[in-house]
């Protein structure tokens, strides 16, 4: 086409943009002219225009292109095979051009709902034509054009579900069609995965499908035809499993066939490797066999499930490519194939039941390719290592002589040039460390500490505090080590974030306040490394070890005070000498350690000053240290004897946590399987459990939830505005707008990474929003009127909307579940949220209290006690006043009158529940049975049967939570 290529020369000789753009306007303009003329073009002008068409738009300027679409089409149905091809080109284009984005009224359903009705009968005829190359052109059109997010799902009932259906039954049966062509038939099964995805339901509903999927992976001997149809097999699987795994001793054979007999046809050869890409296709499918689990396949698939035979044939292949990656090979092409092969055979090995011999023959092969020259090759190896040891009860690498042998390698891997090389390569220690090697490795990587690199020194401090932890059986080593860390961690990046994260240092501070036997070690350890830092005598001391410090001495620093070198003296100086070049923070922290030692020694020389301290800093331009220093004034000045002091200020209490925060952020790692979770012989044991309580009624199903879920569940209950979940990657807030029964829940959501780390938040989707009401007549609907965009570089919004249809009872609140990508880590969140009748409330007149006496009588004389009245009694944390009561009940939407009697507390409450089949009156009464304001009686009377019951369950979640 002479044309075409006289308008690119034409183009690339523009003195500038706007001479160029001048020039594509004039073109444009031209062909729409032509096509709108009388006089008819024939094939070859069209296909010319057309492909300048396509030309402008990849030059950018889409906008001048629209009315191409239709003559676009016109050339897709014509008889004429270029005409036709260049035609599909031009659509997949166009269409694609209109794609939704941030400025689309379209969504991507109604985007690929519009491409479908562009496109169908065109599609339906081609796909129906007796002529492979005109089918595979209409295959590629959809696989081209019909790929969308996971968040796109074709029901049943939607309005172009026959459409879909018929497109995916002409595709299904291109792919299953023995008459089909092999190229037919590996086009139609990749494009058949894509619209699979779309519409599952499917596969689901047609269980004849699955057997006649699965013969081709089984009987089928064209090579290319198995490969594509393996991804398909993978998709089905995570439906179906217990079908798919039927055809696993089929794919064993096919595998031993490929890797062992090596009978391949020429044509798919690399270089020496039979079908690599095939074998290492089928390797990672029957690794996702046992990977995979599923409601309907609770059990966990092992090895011993697997017939002899075939089990059999499947060591022999993973001992083959582990044994042909050990051989030297001429060429870097035909290494990386082999290389592939022995990853995916390696990570398949441990779920083989393999044997010792079998674990060090893929180590050794592992080990040989980290020496490569190529970072791709040393990460994959690293990758494999890490999944081989992990998954492994074989402790080749870290028995005594190897690991001696490979630890200087691993070492020096710290320091490659490619810090992902060098992740990987801390990984790998971390999964290798064990009880015989715990103390050369920490004290590897505690050398290293000070060189690492700004980006890793976090999750190396991380590392290092779970493996002192894990391993100690000397709580000397462990307060040792811990304490060097923090001397050795000080300072931040360039963005003003600690090089160790919170968990750490408060993580020792657990340790140590649960443990009596290290309060007076630590505190001498902590003193000495005040007076002396690990490492640098010249170097100031670590802000971490000040706020370590601050706690420990606060609470032990007694208990050292016989010695010369230790006294309270001592200690007070250090901490005073501290205090003014740490953050605001740790100021705060040491304030109260200071009104801890005036407490303690109220006759020391140090007073005066403390005191000096406390009156200078309720000047400080700081809230909180404001606000601390005139309310520990107030504290140390009122009495001489400081006997309020004394009174306020109490030892620290055990922590309650169970489980260490440190395991939280290592993110995949510390949930690989295989990785061993053991906690500290010496320490943990004495980490105290949080105590249950009559008000614990978590389910099962809560047990699922993200930890730390229920903070802002009980959040929620409370106010209409607040936090609903937080961790260091995001927060995500919320406030209630309502209208009687129905109230729309709007979220904003947070990127807390980019704040800290620079990262953006990808790939943000909602997985499912689920509702525990019962599905038929449910008692409220739930639905998402605005999704958030996908990527967060700042924050996104979401509204849910809620209708409270009829009585709402336990435990029936919605499960939404989020998961997001930050920083190279995939995170998973279930969070519940409350739809209760209390949300429903809003405030009633109460007419003074002979009115709602009257009202009250009505109701019990009406309904009865039983149905109309419901009472518990609760235990508060903290001491309530009237005060304090009247603001929770306000707040939650009740009218409330104080009575005036002897009793501390005594109050009432009157409001109504709107649901959209009625609406309750309910009247509540608050009674205080002790004289500190503890111990509450709430009795809730209804207009509606059995509703006072569900009401006072609420509010006692309210008062005391879960």
């Amino acid at each position: 086409m002479k044309g075409i290529h006289q308008f690119i020369v034409d183009l690339r000789n523009s003195k500038d943009q706007e001479e160029e753009y001048k020039k594509i306007r004039t073109e444009a303009n031209s062909i729409q002219n032509k096509f709108q003329s009388t006089t008819s073009l024939n094939s070859n002008q069209k296909k010319k225009y057309i492909c300048k068409l396509i030309y402008i738009f990849i030059s950018g300027h889409s906008e001048l292109i629209n009315f191409g679409l239709d003559e676009s089409i016109e050339l897709i149905k014509s008889n004429i095979f270029s005409d036709k091809k260049l035609g599909y080109l031009a659509v997949s284009v166009l269409l694609n051009n209109e794609s939704p984005n941030s400025n689309s009224l379209f969504t991507a359903k109604e985007h690929l709902n519009h491409i479908l009705e562009v496109t169908h009968p065109c599609l339906v005829s081609d796909l129906r034509s007796t002529d492979e190359e005109v089918n595979c052109l209409a295959i590629q059109m959809i696989a081209t054009c019909f790929t969308a997010s996971d968040s796109v799902t074709i029901y049943d009932g939607d309005g172009n579900s026959m459409q879909w259906m018929e497109l995916i039954d002409i595709i299904y049966a291109s792919a299953t069609s023995p008459l089909s062509k092999p190229i037919v038939k590996q086009k139609a099964l990749i494009t058949l995965k894509s619209l699979l995805q779309m519409y599952p339901d499917v596969v689901i509903k047609n269980n004849n499908w699955v057997p006649r999927l699965l013969k081709i992976v089984e009987g089928s001997k064209d090579i290319g035809v198995v490969t594509s149809s393996v991804p398909l097999l993978d998709y089905i699987l995570t439906i179906k499993p217990e079908v798919v795994r039927s055809v696993i001793p089929s794919v064993a054979h096919r595998l031993y066939s490929l890797t062992v007999l090596e009978e391949c046809p020429a044509e798919y050869y690399y270089y020496n490797t039979p079908a690599p890409w095939l074998i290492v296709k089928l390797l990672q499918f029957i690794e996702n066999n046992f990977l995979i689990s599923t409601t309907s396949d609770p059990t966990a698939f092992s090895a011993n499930k697997i017939d002899s035979t075939t089990l059999n044939q499947l060591r022999q292949v993973v001992s083959k490519s582990i044994q042909n990656a050990s051989q030297h090979v001429k060429g870097l092409p035909n290494r990386n194939s082999r290389s592939s092969i022995l990853f995916q055979a390696v990570s398949l090995a441990v779920f083989l039941e393999a044997s010792p011999e079998a674990i060090a023959g893929a180590s050794n092969a592992l080990l040989s390719l980290i020496a490569s020259n190529d970072t791709n090759t040393r990460y994959l190896a690293l990758d494999a290592l890490i999944k081989l040891t992990a998954r492994s009860d074989s402790p080749y690498l870290s028995s005594k002589d190897k690991f001696n042998e490979i630890l200087p390698i691993f070492i020096h891997l710290l320091k490659d040039k490619d810090i992902s090389v060098r992740r990987k390569a801390l990984d790998l220690l971390y999964t290798i460390c064990n009880e015989e090697t715990y103390s050369v490795i920490l004290n590897e990587l505690l050398l290293y500490f000070p060189y690492a690199d700004q980006q890793m020194k976090q999750e190396l401090a991380i590392k290092i505090a779970v493996l002192a932890e894990r391993f100690a059986t000397d709580s000397t080593w462990y307060v040792t080590t811990m304490l060097k860390l923090l001397s050795i961690g000080g300072g931040s990046n360039a963005n003003g974030v600690g090089f160790i994260s919170n968990e750490v240092w408060e993580r020792i501070v657990q340790i140590v306040v649960n443990n009596d036997d290290l309060h007076k070690k630590t505190s001498k350890m902590i003193i000495n490394l005040m007076k002396k830092p690990f490492g640098n005598t010249q170097s100031p001391v670590s802000e971490y070890l000040i706020k370590v410090a601050a706690f420990v001495l606060g609470e032990f620093g007694h208990e050292v005070n016989d010695v010369a070198e230790t006294n309270i003296g001592i200690q007070f100086r250090l901490l005073y000498d501290a205090y003014f070049g740490v953050s605001i923070s740790t100021r705060a922290m040491l304030l109260s350690t200071f009104i801890k030692l005036l407490v303690k020694f109220p006759e020391a020389d140090f007073v005066p000053e403390i005191v000096d301290l406390f009156e200078v800093e309720t000047q400080s331009l700081d809230l909180e240290i404001q606000s601390r220093a005139y309310e520990y004034l107030k504290l140390s000045t009122i009495h001489a004897d400081f006997r309020l002091a004394s009174t306020v200020i109490k030892p620290i209490p055990a922590f309650n946590q169970h489980e260490s925060p440190l395991l939280k952020r290592l993110g995949v790692l510390a949930n690989r399987p295989g990785v061993s979770r053991s906690k500290s012989r010496v320490l943990a044991s004495n980490i105290k459990t949080k105590p249950e309580n009559g008000t614990n009624n978590s389910t099962v199903e809560d047990n699922a939830l993200t930890n730390n879920w229920y903070a802002g569940f009980h959040r929620m209950l409370h106010f209409d505005a607040g936090i609903f979940y937080e961790n260091n990657l995001i927060k995500i807030t919320y406030r209630l707008v309502k209208n009687n029964n129905e109230f729309l829940i709007q979220f904003a959501i947070v990127n807390n990474a980019y704040k800290t780390l620079g990262e953006t938040i990808t790939g943000f989707n909602v997985l499912s929003l689920g509702s525990k009401a019962k599905k038929e007549d449910p008692s409220y609907l739930v639905c998402i009127t605005q999704l958030p965009e996908s990527t967060i570089s700042d924050q996104a919004h979401m509204e849910i909307s809620v209708k409270v249809r009829g009585v709402v009872e336990h435990d029936e609140d919605p499960v939404i579940s989020f998961t997001f990508m930050c920083g190279g880590s995939f995170s998973h969140l279930n969070l519940k949220f409350p739809v209760q009748l209390i949300k429903t409330l809003t405030s009633a007149p109460i007419g003074g209290l002979n009115e709602f006496e009257k009202r009250w009588n009505q109701i019990g004389k009406h309904l009865g006690l039983e149905k109309g009245e419901s009472s518990v009694v609760v235990h508060l944390s903290h001491r309530h006043d009237s005060a304090q009561v009247c603001r929770s009940l306000s707040r939650v939407g009740f009218t409330v009158l104080p009575e005036t009697d002897f009793r501390p507390i005594n109050i009432i409450g009157a409001g109504i529940i709107h649901t959209q089949k009625s609406n309750y009156g309910v009247l509540v009464k608050f009674v205080g049975l002790d004289e500190e304001g503890k111990d509450l009686r709430i009795t809730v009377r209804c207009t509606g049967g059995g509703v006072a019951e569900i009401i006072s369950h609420i509010m006692k979640e309210i008062f005391v939570g879960k």
